[in-house]
């Protein structure tokens, strides 16, 4: 797919849109440039930084299908994370490369769960192991009695106040009739600070760009404690947008 998107772009695909360091482009079903009445897929490509380029791939009004980093804006080296999601915009794969080779672990998810099913361990775009990760091994894992996840301060309520005085449900979205649960995953460090954020289930490019904002607009949460002391973690936590 990326080298179809590649060359459409090279082609100069219709700009439906352009922010600050991002454009967002349409195409048809058959993957060509077209107008908004026929548009299926929608493409974001925005600048990281100077020397990293994100495109985001979704269906038009529907959920993401990848999300991938690359070296150069007309994606043509991957490096980066990316993340490949199921028809219904779960999570479904992710991967890392190094310039343009993939290099690390990838994961193949669980179907209907954010459970990691299989891990592939690429060395220089050679797999070197292939890992079940269904098959646990019980003596690896230690209960704590004073386990405690990480949590927004004050808990649900207060989450849910949060959400009240901030979440804005987009216009795109909303004139679309648009509606759904986006689920964000993050880390909480020790010291209850957000990070390496990611989608996990995806709705729809203005509500899952909103997720993302309220989560990383959330400020410190409390980390999560294991064994008498504070530890990092990571957290799926899910937006519901419902339109009344």
């Amino acid at each position: 797919m990326k080298s179809a998107l590649t060359l459409l772009f090279l082609c100069l695909a219709v700009l439906a849109k352009a922010q600050q360091d991002a454009a967002f482009y349409i195409f048809d079903a058959d993957q060509k440039p077209t107008n908004i009445k026929k548009a299926k897929f929608l493409l974001r490509v925005s600048k990281i930084n100077d020397s990293s380029w994100q495109w985001d791939y979704y269906h038009f009004a529907g959920p993401m299908i990848s999300r991938e980093h690359f070296k150069d804006r007309e994606g043509t080296i991957h490096h980066g994370t990316s993340w490949h999601y199921a028809q219904d915009g779960r999570l479904d794969s992710t991967a890392q490369f190094v310039n343009g080779k993939k290099h690390g672990d990838a994961f193949r998810l669980v179907a209907d769960s954010f459970a990691y099913k299989t891990k592939y361990v690429f060395d220089n775009d050679q797999l070197v192991a292939t890992v079940d990760m269904t098959k646990k091994d019980s003596s690896q894992f230690i209960k704590y009695d004073d386990e405690k996840e990480s949590a927004y301060p004050g808990g649900l309520s207060s989450w849910g106040r949060y959400l009240n005085k901030n979440l804005r449900y987009p216009a795109r979205a909303m004139d679309g009739n648009i509606q759904g649960q986006s689920v964000i995953g993050f880390m909480v460090d020790s010291d209850g600070k957000l990070s390496d954020p990611f989608i996990a289930r995806s709705v729809e490019y203005s509500i899952d760009d909103e997720a993302y904002r309220i989560i990383m607009a959330s400020g410190k949460w409390e980390p999560a404690f294991q064994n008498g002391r504070h530890v990092k973690s990571y957290k799926l936590q899910p937006i519901v947008f419902r339109l009344n």
